[in-house]
């Protein structure tokens, strides 16, 4: 019980100042040497239940699915083999018809604690000069009056997103929904419901996309997802007392064009075109990190559930 009740509870925190650092062209800082602090928060299970309307509607409906009505420890048993994206689709189809954009914008941060809203006030995220044919051609036919391509990479992320889902004038799918959310903002949020208990923390368009306790490395990509980092946690660090990634991992990130960066403090990857990097380079690399922790390090990440 214990475990799932952190696991959902707690709002990532790191909503940080706008910043223009990673453009084609422009020098990158050094990452953000983060430590992988817990995301997770101590409540009572009655207090928890209560505290979240979309996770207190899954709850509920898990009691109902068993004749007799259960305990709160039952409930949480059968939500325990869901993931995130699970409880969202739950959510959002039990209650297709008030379904709006910004209900999708409030139950992904209330499910995954992202919070495309800030995504989009503060510019960051997927290229909007990347938008896809799909995206334009369906902003254009929702919009009341013509857009050029131009046009719409000035509009915000939201209402490039509200357009988009105008063109539809039907209930999206969950497919849709993802589809939607990954080509406006740049967030996967079925990779990013994988990510638990793979020991890779996912640090990007200035906030927490994915954090646990016994993540061994953090992935951080730029404001514009231009640029990518790999670098331990403070948990890997207390652990294995390196300081630094293990060499045989630079090995294989070499292998996918990165490099150690002393400047940068990390080992770091920069799209030579100055594009956001596209998603099968971000499935490679957290492959990669993936299939070392999995061969090296599984122990550690086996710590916590054994406690």
């Amino acid at each position: 019980m214990e475990r799932f009740r952190k696991k959902w509870m707690q709002k990532s925190a790191v909503i940080l100042t706008a910043f223009t650092l990673f453009t084609a062209g422009a020098s990158a800082a050094i990452p953000h040497q983060v430590e992988a602090k817990s995301w997770k928060q101590d409540l009572k299970a009655e207090e928890w239940k209560c505290n979240d309307p979309v996770i207190s509607t899954v709850y509920k409906d898990m009691r109902k699915e068993t004749k007799k009505p259960h305990s709160f420890s039952e409930a949480e048993s059968s939500m325990e083999t869901m993931n995130k994206a699970d409880i969202m689709d739950h959510y959002l189809d039990r209650n297709h018809r008030r379904v709006t954009p910004y209900t999708l914008i409030r139950v992904v941060d209330a499910v995954f604690s992202i919070d495309l809203q800030a995504i989009s006030d503060l510019g960051v995220g997927k290229q909007t000069s990347s938008y896809s044919d799909d995206v334009l051609e369906r902003v254009r036919e929702a919009s009341p009056k013509p857009l050029s391509d131009e046009d719409i990479s000035q509009l915000s992320k939201v209402r490039v997103m509200e357009l988009y889902w105008l063109s539809y004038q039907k209930r999206l799918t969950a497919d849709e929904r993802y589809t939607m959310i990954n080509e406006i903002f740049g967030v996967n949020l079925v990779g990013i419901a994988g990510l638990e208990g793979t020991g890779v923390a996912l640090f990007s368009k200035n906030q927490w996309i994915s954090q646990y306790d016994t993540d061994l490395f953090i992935v951080e990509t730029g404001s514009d997802d231009v640029d990518v980092w790999v670098y331990p946690t403070e948990y890997f660090k207390q652990q294995t007392g390196l300081e630094e990634n293990p060499e045989e991992l630079n090995n294989r990130l070499t292998k996918l064009g990165f490099s150690y960066s002393e400047e940068k403090g990390a080992f770091y990857y920069a799209d030579p075109n100055g594009e956001s990097v596209p998603d099968a380079f971000k499935g490679q690399t957290l492959g990669t990190i993936i299939g070392f922790i999995q061969e090296q390090y599984k122990d550690l990440l086996e710590i916590e559930n054994a406690a």
